[in-house]
């Protein structure tokens, strides 16, 4: 059995879609290789025609066509890859999408009044961090922006209320890698939730959560001067240091800034101290009453020395269900949540590299049915870059059929540029890199150039096939 991963068109994440007319499934996979191959290009640049771009808008048009029933054959991808990897990181978090220009049919409202819709993604990677694809996608319209705070009693019990997505999406993670590979939920302080976590434990999910609440550590609702969890935490020793790069952040522009939860920093080497207990939190008072009186957990603080002048400090609270026993064990709690930052690069691939906001569709359920193609398209760039710089040494046979290789060698020899006699992964991508464009002068190649490169490879792969008529049989595992 072959153990080697092969580089596929992307077509064929959409292959098993069901959508009732094998036509339909057509459609798809050449929309698929279409936007995989110009990203950032408008969809009649893409079609190339007249009549293959009335074809696009007929399909993403389609009523029969469901945005869930798209999703699918690339979400069965998702488990395959997971199952390959046994145990995996669930990223979630939301994100919204606007769109400007003329109204469209169906659209809700964001923040300032912009018309699009809000996006829940679980987007899952391997525990290395390699990026394995969408797990799960729930968009939603909001018809008015919220009107102030609600009562905790209207929160807590309210069955419709938006933050249902958080364990919904957890569920519906669980129930796809069943059987298949363990996952571990990791979330930003918006998963902070008593209710949330409760759940979580009840159904024995594992999760790295980073904390909002300083909650209370006694069960008695009525006591006052009750120990707190915050300063119960900061007491316990620290077991383990560690110097961490961190990248640089600034505001995105057209977005209503938040410095006080993601203030603007320079990239810098971050000296982090990190400390860990086991302790027993309780729900708030204004909490829902069927809620468990006591929820064991393990904690981790995070706290940064040494802080340049100028700058916010890191600070990091993160509950979890992970071992925190050892040094290695907190280190690793600390490595899961630090993975999180990828599902941030997965929404810019999508809106930055894909363009998807810029899309001149007519209604808000057109843009619902090509999310699904978009997001699989982001992840392609994502996993180009990670192969580049996460496995640069291994055996190009890894990531390249015979085929994709063959052609490679041929266009670096005729370039007066020709790869080794067994080329790497690096090798392979800075070939690959090069044929979209990359200038080594520029650095390392980043997931757009990527992208470019790696579908140019797979056109003439089409041809070189034609040519040679060479049939590929590969059994390895698609990524």
């Amino acid at each position: 059995m072959k153990t080697s991963h092969t580089l596929s068109p992307l077509s064929c994440e959409f292959t098993n879609a069901e959508l009732s007319d094998s036509r339909r499934t057509a459609r798809l996979e050449q929309i698929a290789d279409q936007a995989a191959a110009a990203p950032d290009a408008s969809l009649p640049d893409r079609a190339g025609d007249a009549s293959q771009l009335e074809g696009t808008y007929r399909f993403l048009n389609n009523s029969h066509v469901e945005p869930e029933a798209v999703l699918a054959p690339h979400q069965q991808c998702v488990v395959s890859r997971a199952q390959a990897a046994g145990v995996v990181l669930v990223l979630h978090d939301t994100t919204d999408f606007g769109f400007g220009g003329e109204a469209r049919q169906g659209l809700g409202v964001l923040r300032g009044k912009t018309a699009g819709f809000y996006a829940h993604f679980s987007f899952c990677v391997g525990l290395d961090g390699r990026p394995l694809g969408t797990l799960g996608l729930h968009a939603w319209m909001r018809q008015s922006e919220p009107k102030g705070k609600r009562s905790q009693q209207h929160a807590n019990y309210d069955p419709d209320r938006e933050s249902l997505r958080w364990p919904e999406a957890v569920h519906r993670c669980e129930e796809l890698v069943q059987g298949h590979a363990q996952a571990i939920h990791v979330m930003d302080r918006e998963g902070d939730c008593f209710e949330w976590l409760a759940d979580m434990v009840e159904h024995e999910h594992r999760f790295v959560v980073r904390v909002t609440h300083d909650r209370r550590l006694d069960a008695d609702r009525k006591a006052k001067d009750v120990g707190k969890l915050y300063e119960s935490l900061a007491s316990a020793p620290v077991l383990v240091e560690r110097e961490v790069p961190l990248s640089p952040r600034k505001q995105v522009v057209g977005r209503p800034p938040n410095k006080e939860r993601f203030p603007d920093r320079k990239m810098r080497i971050a000296r982090l101290a990190m400390r860990a207990t086991t302790l027993e939190i309780s729900p708030g008072n204004g909490s829902a009453l069927h809620l468990p009186a006591r929820l064991k957990l393990n904690f981790v603080e995070v706290t940064e020395l040494d802080v340049p002048e100028g700058e916010a400090p890191v600070l990091w609270r993160l509950v979890t269900t992970e071992a925190v026993q050892t040094a290695e064990q907190i280190a690793s709690v600390v490595d899961i949540y630090r993975r999180r930052w990828q599902i941030e690069e997965f929404f810019k691939a999508i809106k930055t590299g894909c363009r998807y906001e810029d899309l001149q569709l007519e209604s808000g359920r057109a843009l619902l049915v090509a999310l699904p193609i978009y997001a699989a398209v982001a992840w392609r760039m994502l996993l180009l870059r990670w192969l580049d710089r996460h496995e640069p040494g291994a055996p190009a046979e890894q990531v390249l059929n015979k085929s994709q290789l063959a052609v490679l060698l041929a266009v670096r020899k005729r370039e007066g540029k020709p790869l080794p006699a067994a080329p790497t992964v690096h090798d392979a991508m800075t070939a690959i890199a090069r044929m979209g464009g990359h200038l080594s002068q520029n650095g390392p190649p980043g997931w757009r150039v990527l992208g470019r490169g790696m579908n140019k490879l797979l056109e003439m792969e089409i041809g070189w096939l034609a040519a040679t008529g060479e049939v590929v049989e590969d059994d390895a595992i698609n990524l």
